[in-house]
C-alpha cells in the first residue's frame, strides 16, 4: 500500500466487507491495509453511509449463504463505530453532493460514490482506501485513491 504521508484515510465499504469475510480472496489484503494504517498512526474514517452499505451487503451475503454470520455483522458494526471516526451525512454533505453531481456526470449507483467524495470533501479527508479505484477515477481532482492490490498479483510476486 502507498500510505506514506497519509494522515486521514476514508475506508470504503468493500474494504470492510473483505476484512470481515474470511472467504474473500481480498480478506488478508484488506486486514493488512487496515493494520498498516493503524501502525502508521493514520486516522481511519467511515461515514454513516458506509455503515448502512456494510449492513446491506453483509446481510445480503449472509442470506445467500455467505460466510459472515448474522450475529457477527452486528458485532462488526459496533467495532467499526468504536475503532473508526464516523462522520455524519449532513446538509453540507448534501450540498457538496449536489455540486459534484452538477459538475461531474454521475447517474444511478454512481451517486453513492459521489456521496462518499462529498463526505470526504466536507470533512477534509483526501485519501480513500478502496478496491473500486476505477469508480472514483472521475473524482481524482478531489480524492486520492489508495488501492488494495490484486491478490493474484500478490501471490505471484
Amino acid at each position: 500500500m502507498k500510505m506514506t504521508g497519509v494522515e486521514r484515510l476514508f475506508v470504503d465499504t468493500n474494504v470492510l466487507i473483505y476484512a470481515t469475510n474470511e472467504m474473500s480472496p481480498w480478506h488478508g489484503l484488506a486486514n493488512a491495509a487496515l493494520q498498516e494504517a493503524r501502525q502508521l498512526g493514520i486516522e481511519l474514517s467511515i461515514s454513516t453511509q458506509v455503515l448502512r452499505e456494510y449492513l446491506a451487503t453483509a446481510t445480503r451475503l449472509n442470506a445467500s449463504g455467505g460466510s459472515i454470520l448474522r450475529a457477527d455483522i452486528f458485532e462488526n458494526l459496533q467495532t467499526f463505530q468504536r475503532e473508526f471516526t464516523v462522520v455524519e451525512d449532513t446538509r453540507p454533505v448534501a450540498a457538496a453532493l449536489e455540486n459534484l453531481a452538477r459538475s461531474i456526470a454521475v447517474a444511478g449507483k454512481q451517486v453513492h460514490d459521489a456521496n462518499i467524495v462529498a463526505t470526504m470533501q466536507v470533512y477534509g479527508i483526501r485519501h480513500l482506501l478502496t478496491n473500486n479505484g476505477d469508480d472514483f477515477a472521475r473524482f481524482s481532482q478531489f480524492v486520492t485513491v489508495v488501492p488494495l492490490e490484486d491478490p493474484v498479483t500478490q501471490e505471484t510476486a
